[in-house]
């Protein structure tokens, strides 16, 4: 636990934050000088995607609402479009990377702003049965249901020479280590929108559902 935290504020950090870690350091390979895509920037894990991608060197471009616009540029976030007026697809090209967190045609759309031989990750899309099998153990039957529901979105990443892969967040204590060590330094802050009290369970998920949380909500027990 990073000793400049209250126990709300830290409990919102490890299983987004290591998310976000090995999404830009494990799957994408963000290096200096990239150029990062991320969908949906105001949220829990957006927040933290944003600030490590740029503590890594890269330049970031997220989508926002207007409400969630000053949110994301605080945090480093270069170019902001907003959703409610503009397809950031008319807006982006020849990006490094792209981290989807949204799902639905913003991970389709993300294929068309990268290079080719560039990759996409997402956590909003539909697990690979690579992913599955790999991470799960998973038999010939899951595996098959999905490599059925994810061919179209496999076939429109092949179509644009782009290579996708889906999420699943892996337990690490040398991560949480590094996170703690950045929010120590001041080089990561969490955003945590709203806690509710164990008994507010409901209200709590409901906040959440309307998706305009600005970074984590917590229960506290």
């Amino acid at each position: 636990m990073p000793k400049s935290l209250n126990f709300a504020d830290a409990a919102g950090l490890p299983l987004a934050g290591l998310t976000a870690l090995q999404a830009l350091r494990d799957e994408l390979g963000v290096t200096a000088g990239d150029r990062v895509f991320i969908s949906g920037g105001a949220g829990g894990v957006g927040t933290l995607v944003i600030q490590l991608a740029v503590w890594m060197g890269a330049e970031v471009a997220t989508t926002a609402s207007p409400r969630g616009e000053e949110l994301v540029r605080s945090l480093g976030a270069a170019t902001v479009i907003n959703y409610q007026k503009q397809k950031f697809k008319d807006v982006l090209s020849d990006d490094d990377g792209a981290f989807d967190l949204t799902g639905g045609q913003d991970l389709s759309d993300s294929f068309a702003i990268l290079k080719r031989g560039a990759k996409a990750v997402s956590i909003g899309g539909l697990p690979e049965p690579a992913n599955v099998r790999a991470d799960f153990g998973a038999g010939p039957l899951v595996s098959t249901a999905l490599w059925v529901a994810g061919a179209k979105i496999r076939r429109q990443a092949r179509k644009r020479g782009v290579d996708y892969r889906f999420l699943f967040m892996h337990p690490s204590g040398p991560g949480l280590d590094l996170l703690a060590d950045l929010v120590d330094k001041g080089e990561l802050k969490t955003v945590t929108d709203r806690v509710f009290p164990f008994e507010q369970i409901p209200e709590g998920f409901a906040y959440l559902e309307q998706g305009h949380a600005k970074g984590k909500v917590v229960i506290q027990m």
